[in-house]
């Protein structure tokens, strides 16, 4: 069978990359998302590409702080469906099979992306095993992302990382200024009416935005979901933008936020442009060719 990520190239001009948007799939039966299979996979995967929580959390909680489950990897994937958590293995694309099926899934879709957003780069796949009514809590992440649903039910709420009153300069110059990682990103209860609500089932899936914050429920039945990321040069340029205007803020100075001059904007990416691969050039005269 022939796997392709299904979405109309009109969704693709109109909203990618800012705004979420539905697509379809047909990995639904596929043997490689069956229990079998993901416990194989699991066994395959270096120690800490393989991380597990409780999935009895709130919305605003930090999952990194809730309470071990006592259960090994291999326990929470055999007892899924009545073990309240959730588990998640990183880069199934190192494994020849995953891979395989990755770029036949995304093979159309990365010629027409990439005509929008030059640069992709890093496609990497993570899958989540996840119990009925769990929940991922609120957070962000810093790649084009796509959650495609491949078992059970996920309803999944996404809101615009546009808009400065869910989402400050400030709590973005932290991210990134941290290197992609954040304690908490702080949800409160009134920034729900913003949300893009898609309610996914097999077959289905949804369009992320970057740094689009958002949070995910599983409904009654467990749920086996492939999440797809990848980088682009707009990535990796808003990245670099926040990075500097944490810099400039830390010196004491207030910094004009992203998008309000492209010409500022412009001098500013050419400048840590600039500094970033000075560094870098140092880091390898310094440490025998591994850069910092």
């Amino acid at each position: 069978m022939n796997h392709k990520l299904i979405v109309e190239p009109e969704t693709i001009s109109s909203k990618y990359p800012e705004k979420p948007f539905l697509v379809r799939h047909n990995l639904a039966d596929h043997p490689l998302f069956q229990i079998s299979s993901l416990l194989e996979a699991e066994s395959k995967l270096p120690r800490k590409k393989v991380d597990y929580y409780t999935g009895k959390v709130g919305v605003n909680e930090d999952k990194t702080k809730t309470a071990p489950t006592g259960l090994t990897a291999e326990e929470t994937i055999r007892r899924i469906k009545e073990c309240e958590s959730w588990l998640v293995l990183k880069n199934v694309n190192w494994l020849p099979e995953y891979k395989d099926l990755l770029d036949e899934l995304f093979s159309d879709y990365i010629p027409q992306a990439g005509g929008i957003t030059p640069g992709i780069r890093q496609l990497e796949a993570w899958i989540f095993i996840t119990s009925p009514q769990s929940i991922s809590p609120y957070h962000l992440d810093p790649e084009h992302n796509f959650l495609l649903q491949v078992h059970g039910k996920k309803i999944v709420h996404i809101f615009d990382a546009n808009d400065p009153t869910l989402l400050s300069a400030r709590e973005l110059e932290n991210y990134y200024a941290a290197g992609g990682t954040i304690a908490k990103l702080e949800y409160k209860e009134e920034y729900q009416k913003k949300a893009w609500t898609f309610e996914l089932n097999p077959g289905e899936g949804v369009y992320i935005p970057y740094t689009a914050p958002h949070w995910v429920k599983v409904e009654d039945e467990f749920s086996v979901s492939f999440s797809v990321s990848h980088y682009s040069h707009l990535v990796d340029r808003k990245a670099r933008l926040y990075r500097l205007n944490s810099m400039i803020r830390k010196m004491g100075m207030n910094p004009a936020p992203l998008g309000q001059s492209a010409f500022r904007d412009a001098a500013k990416d050419a400048l840590i442009s600039t500094y970033l691969k000075t560094k870098k050039l140092i880091g390898k005269g310094e440490a025998g060719g591994r850069a910092y």
